[in-house]
């Protein structure tokens, strides 16, 4: 097959890209930022670049492609919005893909990705995937819990708050999570590629739920180091989290990602194994890449 990846030279892309390699014709769709191919895995593959949001960037490029990877998406809102990624940019490469003739799509979604959502991130999300289930595209949607793996932008955010002397812990730190690793999730985007009797969304997760003082523990083990922890309200983290906001470019945490907290973050039924063929890697004891060199 032809296969199109969005975001290849992203956490995700990079990884399908690398699963894909040599066993199919690869398109990589990367961002127009200057470098974004040099952060592209070894191997030969036809790369363009696009920007999602910009819908004349996506014109011609996925003629003559089998099947789509959208991979492109953004956890939090810094210089860019929900609305012009997670939803518009669905949208234009699902426009483009129908005037292509691509005819497979899988795309990665959200646990608690829904139209509905009271919380932005989860409602674009989830109004993305309502653009790929509505598109009349044959397609298959993950729907991951936190994804983990070198490159990953959670876990380096979670090593930050290892400066303080103690750590501060958003409630009571029983919040759940089921993180699977990326080159899981890339292996299950092959499944969905190269078997058509797959189909539809999928939730998806590691072999277990963590609860948040068991990933910061993680966290902890990974980086090589040991603090004591502090439960404290989430509504007495909001204001450090809002003049974060205001300061810094980058921040480590936002009110949002604060308020997702509320969500359990565990799949419903976990499809790795029994519909992927994918058996995820253990959690425990696989954050080493947050080791400081």
């Amino acid at each position: 097959m032809r296969i199109a990846i969005t975001g290849a030279n992203g956490f995700v892309g990079r990884h399908v890209v690398a699963r894909l390699a040599g066993r199919h014709d690869v398109r990589a769709l990367i961002s127009e930022r200057p470098g974004a191919e040099r952060e592209l895995p070894s191997g030969s593959f036809d790369v363009r670049r696009a920007d999602v949001r910009k819908a004349e960037t996506l014109r011609g490029q996925l003629d003559g492609v089998d099947a789509v990877v959208h991979t492109v998406a953004i956890p939090t809102e810094r210089s860019q919005r929900f609305a012009e990624v997670n939803v518009a940019g669905v949208a234009h490469v699902i426009e483009e893909a129908r005037r292509a003739g691509v005819g497979r799509l899988v795309h990665m979604s959200a646990l608690g990705a829904d139209p509905d959502s009271p919380y932005p991130y989860l409602r674009s999300k989830g109004e993305g995937q309502a653009i790929v289930t509505g598109s009349g595209i044959s397609h298959v949607v993950l729907r991951p819990s936190l994804l983990f793996g070198q490159g990953d932008d959670f876990f380096p955010r979670l090593r930050f708050s290892l400066m303080f002397p103690v750590v501060p812990v958003p409630g009571d730190g029983k919040a759940r999570f089921q993180p699977v690793h990326v080159d899981d999730i890339a292996q299950a985007i092959v499944a969905a590629l190269e078997r058509p009797e797959i189909s539809g969304p999928h939730e998806v997760g590691g072999p277990s739920p963590v609860t948040y003082d068991e990933m910061l523990a993680e966290t902890m083990r990974g980086a090589g180091t040991r603090r004591p922890t502090l439960h404290v309200p989430v509504l007495l983290m909001k204001p450090p989290a809002v003049v974060m906001g205001l300061f810094m470019k980058d921040p480590p945490v936002t009110v949002d990602q604060l308020d997702l907290l509320k969500v359990d973050n565990t799949p419903r039924s976990n499809a790795m194994e029994p519909v992927f063929g994918v058996r995820p890697r253990q959690f425990q004891g696989a954050l080493g890449y947050l080791r400081r060199p």
